[in-house]
């Protein structure tokens, strides 16, 4: 308990001192809520925390009403949870302390005057008790009026409590009315200030004359003696009766022990009126005796009037020994309601348990039920799914083509077969579905296996052969086969196709002009000789085998370069012949070019630039008219040829789109570009355009396309200018002021050796600025470049320092020389919360980022006392933060703050700073309007330029 009571003023306190209240309010607080030893003691006080520790010596783990009225006061709203979570856990605490705890334990705040307190002496045994019955019964006597103070324990339980002097008599009358209360609760004495309220008498008359009243003292002695042991005898039997009450309880069902108990509950009620009568009548007859004497100031009158005070005290706790609050009988009681909600709770338990079971077998049945039925639906479904699949297994459906004898279109449709049916049914089948009659007889018909991937005949099922064989025997249902109905004149014969052959693509090469045919498809036997190929080429397109070339193509996986190999003189047969995995072949037929050497011929130029090269889409300046290439076929070999060109605005840009060999290099491009540009090939820069329309100058002029992984279908810019040289790089140089609304400018292009010195570099920035006749003013001292990335300002190069490899760069003018020498760069922005309003951008040099020091550096900057400064960091320029937000939003560190809360990663950070004793404006609605028009201006001029492109690369 002492933890959480700690936590809660920790936290509280920290909240306080955040929240500045004022010390001379608190202390007017504090002054008018205690008395004159505490009113001196605020005055002591010179700062928040040694009020706060004030608070806490006055405050107690029972009680922190002096806090809350603080916090309440204040209006310090953060810190009410932890005051309300405190007496949440301080009640549960107090429900199960046990007094014994407790003792001589200090819970009271503040001192009390001795007539300012009331102590009440329990007969107690204090583990029996927990602190909550103490407050119980304060709270039944008293209600509120009485705080305890102190509790102890010699023989019995003390109990020390304070209330207010101005209601001394109130407290009299309310313990007098409820005496009755704390006599059923063992009360031994109670005392208010010096006053002994009420006790317990005892018997002893020890200043009575011995000599004297010796029969008298004897006779009262014996009398009162008797009643006492009879009184003390029965209150003795009868909680031994309890005590056997409680061992039968622990034994018998519940249901007898509540019946018994509730009987000998009432004969205990019983039997306790008649003690109390026979007590009445005792006191009478005690009485009567009394008045045969009149002498009151005698030796015996004492000795009486001393027992008749012990037989009224006696009866009195007979009288509240029958109330309903003696504890006995309350604790007999508590006893019969616990037997009674265990009772209800057996039979809660009974019931659930039963109910629990009855849904166990119900769902049991129900599980039983429904595995059955499931087993019966997944054994039908199971005869069904067999006689299905059978009936699948046995029907096929074949894609069945057919070239119309009438229209001579190749159509197609799906044919429905029994893998059992045999090849004559199978083709009634499929000249009845292609409608052929009465346009040719089912005589001059016939079954094909086609395969319709590479469209070529694969195996033919003539009648006379495979007549009594199955459509499932003579062909696979599987892969990309197909039947494909066939037809033939009248006096014409079929062409036998054997399964063993290979499907070919042929293209045909125009040598005149240098066209590519496109590549068709060719059935072709595995048995086949070159000759027997060229011959069958020749009659499929009609040109003649003596004089025809073969070419394929290879491609090599390891070195990853595409060649061409004639093959027109191969030996053997088609078996013996690489297809480079296409199976494709280039076929020409010339007399004149057949008898070159391969390598010297017009075909293998063309089929080598074909098989290498790649289609480029070039957006050129401003030149000469440009005209498509028919034929371009110089000594080396082709090396581009223009397909398309858009003139376009003749001013302006133009289009074209070429086809080039992948493995020329960029060289060799510029040099073919020439006569299109009108420019040197030194005179010109080619960038590749990618990522989103950015530029990326092309620099290896020795790499090949293909080495850098550009593709057909790559877009290309040629701009004038100068390319660069080995060693060189291109830089994008941007001005950077930072208080103005266009803060990223793009300045212009410099192009810069690697490894050249940043001062160096500094003096060519400002002699070309000069040249290209920049609108500011550089100085050689007062500039400093950095490194750009997106938008953002990053590191600060020194003039020692030499040219990375960056593309972009700001340029930052200066007002005075350089101060950086490599520590923390930041820029400073004071708010204003008096004005809603911040002053320009300033910045500082930090040796660390200690808070500290930061402080001290904004204070040197500002004028601003240290302790005075609170600031906030932002992650870095430019800030995107509304001047409407920067209170509320931002969090605010001062001197105090713990170092690391201060995280500056780098140089171009950001951090606003204030001056914490300026309070917020109260703005207009005219005058947040126009703050919030401005700052919308200024937040979309910056997304402005972050979304904008780069210049050029």
């Amino acid at each position: 308990m002492r933890m959480s009571y700690g936590r809660m003023f920790y936290n509280v306190g920290k909240i306080i001192k955040r929240k500045f209240p004022l010390l001379e309010e608190i202390k007017e607080l504090l002054s008018c809520c205690g008395t004159e030893v505490l009113r001196r003691k605020v005055e002591q006080c010179t700062n928040i925390p040694n009020v706060l520790h004030l608070i806490q010596n006055e405050c107690s783990l029972t009680d922190i009403e002096l806090l809350h009225t603080v916090v309440k006061e204040m209006e310090i709203t953060e810190a009410t949870r932890y005051i309300e979570a405190y007496r949440l856990e301080l009640k549960e605490f107090c429900n199960l302390l046990s007094i014994d705890l407790c003792l001589k334990e200090r819970f009271a705040s503040i001192p009390h005057l001795q007539c300012e307190t009331v102590t009440f002496i329990f007969d107690w045994e204090p583990e029996e008790h927990v602190l909550k019955d103490i407050k119980d019964i304060l709270s039944k006597v008293s209600g509120k009026l009485l705080i305890i103070k102190y509790i102890e324990t010699s023989t019995s339980i003390s109990v020390t409590c304070s209330f207010p002097f101005c209601d001394v008599g109130f407290t009299v009358l309310r313990m007098i009315e409820n005496i009755h209360i704390l006599m059923g609760q063992g009360l031994k004495k109670l005392t208010i200030g010096n006053l002994t309220l009420w006790r317990r008498q005892d018997v002893r008359l020890k200043e009575l004359n011995q000599g004297l009243l010796q029969h008298t003292e004897a006779i009262s002695y014996i009398i009162l003696e008797e009643a006492e042991y009879k009184l003390r005898g029965a209150i003795s039997s009868k909680e031994k009766e309890v005590v056997e009450l409680q061992q039968v309880l622990e034994e018998e069902p519940l249901g007898k022990e509540l019946t018994v108990l509730s009987s000998q509950f009432n004969e205990i009620q019983k039997e306790n009126k008649e003690l109390s009568d026979k007590l009445s009548k005792i006191k009478v007859e005690y009485l009567r005796s009394l008045s045969l004497s009149s002498n009151t100031d005698s030796a015996a009158s004492k000795v009486r009037r001393g027992m008749s005070f012990e037989i009224d005290d006696c009866k009195f706790h007979l009288k509240a020994m029958t109330r309903p609050d003696y504890q006995p009988l309350v604790d007999n009681k508590r006893i019969i309601e616990k037997l009674q909600e265990r009772i209800t709770l057996m039979n809660m338990e009974l019931i659930t348990k039963r109910e629990h079971n009855e849904k166990i077998i119900k769902d049991i049945k129900d599980h039983l039920k429904e595995t059955e039925e499931r087993r019966q639906r997944e054994k039908k479904q199971k005869i069904e799914e067999e006689n299905f699949g059978l009936r699948v297994r046995q029907t096929k459906i074949i894609v069945l083509f057919c070239n119309h004898p009438v229209t001579g279109e190749l159509i197609h449709s799906f044919l429905k077969v029994d893998k059992d049916e045999l090849l004559p049914i199978v083709l009634d089948k499929a000249y009845e579905l292609m409608k052929l009659a009465p346009h040719i007889p089912i005589e001059r018909c016939r079954l094909v296996k086609y395969d319709y991937f590479f469209n070529v005949m694969n195996q033919s099922f003539d009648l006379d052969e495979f007549q009594h064989q199955s459509i499932g025997q003579i062909m696979s249902m599987a892969g990309r086969y197909g039947l494909f109905l066939e037809t033939r004149k009248e006096n014409e014969t079929f062409k036998k196709y054997n399964g063993q052959g290979i499907n070919l693509k042929v293209s045909v090469i125009d040598l005149s002009t240098g066209e590519v045919g496109s590549a068709k498809p060719m059935r072709a036997e595995l048995g086949w000789t070159i000759g027997e190929l060229k011959q069958d080429i020749g009659e499929v397109f009609n040109i003649n085998s003596s004089c025809m070339r073969l070419v394929s193509e290879e491609y090599n996986y390891l070195t990853s370069v595409t060649s061409v190999r004639d093959v027109s003189d191969v030996g053997g047969t088609l078996r013996e012949i690489p297809y480079g995995g296409k199976r494709l072949l280039y076929v020409s037929s010339d007399p004149k070019d057949y008898k070159k050497e391969f390598e010297d011929s017009l075909m293998y130029r063309y089929v080598d630039f074909h098989c290498n090269w790649i289609l480029l889409n070039i957006t050129i300046p401003p030149g000469p008219k440009a005209t498509p290439t028919t034929t371009n076929i110089p000594e080396g070999g082709t090396k581009m040829k223009i397909i398309f060109i858009n003139e376009g605005n003749k001013e302006k840009e133009r289009k074209i789109q070429v086809q080039v060999d992948e493995r020329i290099i960029l060289a060799q491009l510029k040099e073919e570009l020439v006569p299109l540009i009108g420019a040197p090939s030194t005179g010109f820069i080619v960038y590749e355009i990618r990522d989103n329309n950015k530029e990326y100058e092309i620099e290896r002029l020795d790499k090949t396309f293909k080495h850098m992984y550009i593709a057909s279908g790559s877009e290309l810019i040629v701009r004038l200018g100068r390319a660069l040289r080995r060693g060189e790089k291109r830089i994008q140089l941007y001005l950077l002021q930072v208080n103005n609304t266009e803060f990223c400018n793009f300045m212009m292009e410099s192009i810069v050796a690697k490894y050249t010195p940043v001062r160096e570099f500094k003096k060519q920035i400002i002699e070309e600025a000069k040249v290209q006749e920049i609108d500011c003013v550089l100085e050689l001292e007062k500039m400093r470049l950095r490194k750009k990335i997106g938008i953002i300002p990053y590191s600060v190069y020194l003039d020692d320092e030499v040219i990375d490899a960056s593309m972009e760069m700001y340029v930052e003018p200066l007002k005075g020389p350089e101060k950086y020498e490599g520590q923390i760069h930041v820029y400073v922005i004071r708010w204003c919360p008096s004005q809603c309003s911040v002053d320009p951008i300033e910045e500082i040099i930090l040796d660390n980022d200690d808070p500290k020091h930061v402080t001290g550096k904004l204070s040197q900057l500002s004028g601003v006392p240290v302790e005075y400064i609170s600031f906030s960091l932002e992650t870095s320029f430019p800030v995107e933060i509304s001047c409407l937000d920067i209170e509320n939003k931002l969090e605010w560190y001062s001197i105090n703050s713990d170092s690391y809360l201060l995280l500056i990663y780098g140089d171009g950070c950001v951090i606003y700073y204030k001056d914490n004793r300026e309070t917020m404006k109260e703005l207009t609605d005219k005058e947040r309007s126009e703050i919030q028009e401005a700052e919308e201006a200024r937040l979309k001029r910056i997304r402005e330029c972050k979304s904008q492109p780069r210049h050029r690369y």
